[in-house]
């Protein structure tokens, strides 16, 4: 692929950014998955953080290992994917490459509300009393 190419599918790319940037709000998230709507939860965190809490029926793949191809057949191509990550920074990035690669994705804004650097206060899906398992 030339860098034309690459640079006019990148531009695509940002040409077709939602109104909300393809953000989902925490309280938006919640009350879709109240109702049932049936998105693939993507928990990129690490194994331990995920371990200690996580939304109900999220699938944990750490964003490090998302490319691998035993980790891409886990994705599926026909549900909008919501990437949960700390605070939303890695989810985001999640989004590009799943975007890029063809996948429905939007990323819940300010992450589960707990960064992964102590002493960091950021407000998100834990801060707001949503359910964990």
């Amino acid at each position: 692929m030339t860098e034309t190419m690459e640079i006019n599918k990148l531009a695509e790319y940002l040409n077709n950014v939602d109104e909300d940037w393809n953000y989902i709000l925490p309280k938006t998230l919640f009350d879709d998955l109240k109702k049932g709507t049936d998105y693939f939860l993507l928990d990129v965190r690490r194994e331990s953080d995920y371990r200690q809490n996580h939304i109900k029926n999220a699938v944990n793949i750490f964003w490090l290992d998302l490319l691998k191809p035993e980790n891409l057949k886990r994705l599926p191509k026909d549900r909008r994917i919501v990437v949960i990550c700390y605070v939303g920074h890695t989810a985001s990035q999640v989004m590009v490459l799943l975007s890029l690669l063809g996948y429905d994705v939007r990323v819940l804004k300010f992450g589960m509300g707990h960064s992964p650097i102590k002493g960091i206060p950021i407000s998100g899906w834990l801060n707001m009393s949503f359910d964990t398992e």
